[in-house]
């Protein structure tokens, strides 16, 4: 009887500490964002197609000239920030809590690094990073990555936000 009792003590004490180690890993998720490894591969992707060796210039007759685009902003239209306009290029714009982001909010609903919005394919996309709360578009939750057209609505914590050519 007493064996049964210290078994049951110990699978209990088990438990708790699984249940501890959840938590514990949950806030560490929440706050750091996106798993620093992951991006540094990104990164490193990133940097050896930099490094490509350029076409000669020989190669192919003249490229005739790119139109030229209108400037696209993400203007935050909902949240302390109201008004705040980001001019979107070519580089990734992350968006969290944390000061690292491009966007940095002060919302208490938003995670450290909450999402990022980037071009692709000739148009605007935002990918939730994983966040707690998830990233609404259009009031729809997404999971990965959605494709954005100007005028929809983004919704990070209680701040909204949207693309505006």
């Amino acid at each position: 009887m007493n064996l049964a009792i210290t078994l049951l003590r110990f699978g209990f004490l088990a438990l708790l500490w699984l249940f501890i180690f959840a938590v514990v890993l949950t806030v560490r998720r929440d706050v750091l964002g996106t798993d620093v490894r992951r991006r540094s591969s990104l990164l490193s992707a990133r940097r050896r197609s930099i490094h490509a060796p350029a076409p000669a210039e020989n190669d192919s007759p003249a490229a005739p000239a790119a139109p030229v685009e209108r400037p696209v902003y993400l203007v935050v239209t909902g949240g302390p920030l109201l008004g705040t306009a980001v001019p979107l290029s070519s580089q990734p714009v992350y968006i969290g809590r944390a000061p690292d982001n491009t966007l940095v909010l002060d919302d208490t609903y938003a995670s450290g690094h909450h999402a990022r919005i980037f071009a692709a394919e000739g148009r605007r996309w935002v990918e939730d990073l994983g966040s707690t709360n998830g990233t609404l578009v259009g009031g729809i939750r997404i999971n990965g990555s959605a494709a954005l057209d100007p005028g929809v609505v983004i919704q990070v914590g209680e701040t909204t936000m949207e693309l505006q050519v």
